[in-house]
């Protein structure tokens, strides 16, 4: 077979590579898609309020690691069951239907109770399909990799909460990451902020588009601790820093 990449940026996210796969013997086709760039700092949470049929058609980026959850069916899709998909919010219930229908003759011929059990189950995944009644659909990825597209961007999306968190050992080991000691002594919180280079959203101050400022806690020697900030906008290219005060003002001047 053929395999064929592309390398593409999606718009207020990030460069991700689509990976495509054909067999001319069998017709047999597969998609996947891979993040271009590093594991990020911080994991990240998409919780979107899911209330309309266009809310279904919302670009979803969903890496192997990240889990799919809808807490209204408490249906769960565990991390590394499935590949990194590029689709939508309707094409992760597809996929999650078609999964479920796989095994449905087979089920029916050992046991039709759990059979009948999951033909209820499936029924309720195509219903939410029709946006009749709200549900939330969240994606919880500790490599902060996945994405939920904001159809309004770069304004506010009042539907589509997005929260960022530091992954636990556990999750840095499911990712290959090499996890810290569960038995050290915990650290000063000061000297973690010294350590660890903060970051949070802002809007550009040129373009208004979504951007990230970093923030670091410094040690000058012989003197006192700063606060440098640093922002840094993907869309037009325009970089600003600044320095600020770590402490209190002093007595004197």
């Amino acid at each position: 077979g053929v395999t064929r990449l592309l390398l593409t940026r999606i718009p207020f996210f990030k460069e991700i590579i689509v990976s495509s796969f054909a067999c001319d013997s069998c017709s047999w086709s597969n998609t996947e898609i891979q993040s271009a760039g590093r594991i990020q700092e911080q994991g990240v949470r998409y919780t979107l309020a899911v209330t309309s049929r266009q809310d279904m058609n919302r670009e979803v980026v969903k890496t192997d690691c990240a889990t799919a959850r809808i807490p209204e069916l408490d249906f769960e899709i565990p991390p590394f069951t499935q590949k990194g998909v590029l689709t939508t919010i309707e094409g992760i219930i597809d996929r999650a239907v078609a999964g479920l229908e796989q095994d449905q003759p087979l089920r029916r011929a050992t046991d039709g109770e759990v059979a009948d059990k999951i033909d209820e189950f499936i029924g309720k995944l195509k219903r939410l399909k029709e946006a009749s009644s709200p549900f939330t659909f969240v994606i919880d990825d500790p490599s902060g990799n996945s994405f939920v597209e904001n159809p309004r961007a770069p304004q506010k999306d009042d539907a589509l909460v997005v929260t960022r968190y530091r992954r636990t050992p556990q999750q840095a080991a499911m990712l290959g990451l090499e996890g810290e000691e569960l038995d050290e002594k915990p650290a000063d919180p000061a000297e973690d902020l010294r350590n660890e280079v903060l970051q949070f959203n802002t809007n550009c101050p040129e373009c208004n588009a979504p951007a990230s400022t970093n923030m670091k806690l410094v040690q000058i020697p012989h003197f006192k601790e700063v606060i440098i900030m640093a922002t840094n906008c993907d869309s037009c290219g325009h970089r600003t820093n600044e320095v600020k005060s770590g402490g209190a003002i002093e007595a004197q001047g």
